[in-house]
């Protein structure tokens, strides 16, 4: 009974099995499992919440940016335009925490593996092509892939495409814009992220993924996703490893992931 109990957490609230159970313990264990189940249902409720008030706001938000952009773009210079793009940065930083928690919610809700395997580097390539067509983005990303055209693991498609993101953005806000953030494939199911810039005291890399964890950085960001990345690693029975200064470097930061076959 205590080995089930203490097997249990926010990632595991599966009802234990009664049939082994003493006839004086299979009440304790009966209630426990009325427990877990309020418990899983309250979660969920949760994480349903979240998801669906973050699908709902991005409509609303997306329009406010572009009525912003356009009287941006109309009022002429001085103290109102201003002010007016500065409205307009909040509300793309309003946009990005809402899309970082209907990717938390997607994370929490256990997506990770597949029944069929899908190619990693096609992914990548898909990721990267998507963020260079960004502006602030454009000319700051290299891929190599060199002796790795594919890299075949059974993931969710989607799972992936949250945690390369989440990934990549994070290198590119926090790195140097002058060098590009490099995104390496091996082989081995080994995928390293790595950008140039300050190199990060070993106390606050230790708590970079933790939820709103941002470190000293004075850089934008949630601090949501390197706590999503993390999330979403562990459901495809992965691991990640962050590093600072990044593998052959004086500087920098670079988050490697391993995904076995």
């Amino acid at each position: 009974l205590r080995q089930q109990i203490g097997s249990r957490d926010g990632g595991n609230l599966s009802p234990m099995d009664l049939g082994d159970f003493p006839a004086e313990l299979a009440p304790i264990a009966a209630s426990v499992n009325r427990l877990l189940d309020r418990l899983r249902a309250a979660l969920e409720a949760e994480r349903e919440f979240a998801a669906n008030s973050a699908h709902e706001l991005r409509t609303p938000i997306a329009g406010s940016i572009a009525q912003m952009q356009r009287l941006v773009a109309e009022l002429p210079n001085g103290s109102a335009k201003m002010r007016a793009r500065g409205i307009e940065q909040a509300l793309s930083s309003l946009g990005r925490l809402v899309e970082k928690v209907l990717q938390l919610a997607q994370a929490e809700s256990g997506v990770g593996m597949a029944d069929h395997a899908i190619d990693l580097v096609r992914s990548v390539r898909l990721e990267i092509d998507d963020l260079r067509k960004k502006p602030q983005y454009a000319g700051r990303l290299h891929l190599n892939v060199d002796g790795c055209p594919t890299l075949m693991r059974k993931v969710d498609v989607d799972a992936f495409g949250i945690l390369l993101r989440n990934l990549i953005e994070n290198a590119l806000i926090h790195g140097l814009p002058t060098v590009p953030t490099t995104v390496s494939v091996q082989t081995d199911g080994t995928i390293a992220i790595a950008n140039a810039g300050p190199v990060v005291p070993l106390p606050d890399l230790e708590g970079l993924t933790k939820r709103f964890s941002r470190g000293a950085t004075p850089a934008a960001g949630s601090g949501l996703g390197l706590h999503i990345a993390n999330m979403v690693i562990q459901r495809i029975g992965g691991s990640l490893e962050l590093a600072s200064p990044a593998r052959g470097r004086n500087d920098g930061f670079e988050a490697i992931i391993r995904i076995p076959q």
